[in-house]
């Protein structure tokens, strides 16, 4: 029963992992973090997204990113994802059939 319960503790952080986050630590005395997706400075506090749907928080010590949009596994054969990296949204369909229903997960927003 032990070994049951860790690996459904296992699981869960596996599941975590997905949602593509990273942290950067900060020098000493930065004003300000600068984010790698097109090298734009934002001040001490603030929080952005990105054109890549990345959001980024700035904070005295370090930046911390994750995915805004999440990752998509689509389940149905001939079915795509398209995305919008203006809303930051995704929409799965059958390009050829649209009354076909795509059966799709999404990890990481």
């Amino acid at each position: 029963m032990t070994s049951l319960a860790l690996v459904l503790v296992f699981c869960a952080f596996i599941s975590l992992s997905d949602s593509a986050c990273f942290f950067k630590r900060l020098n000493l005395g930065e004003k300000h973090c600068v984010d790698g997706y097109d090298n734009s400075k934002h001040p001490m506090g603030s929080t952005w997204t990105n054109g890549a749907c990345i959001r980024c928080t700035c904070s005295p010590t370090s930046m911390g990113c994750c995915d805004a949009m999440g990752r998509t596994t689509v389940k149905t054969e001939g079915c795509i994802v398209k995305y919008d990296y203006k809303t930051c949204t995704f929409d799965v369909f059958h390009p050829e059939d649209p009354t076909i229903l795509c059966a799709h997960s999404a990890v990481g927003k």
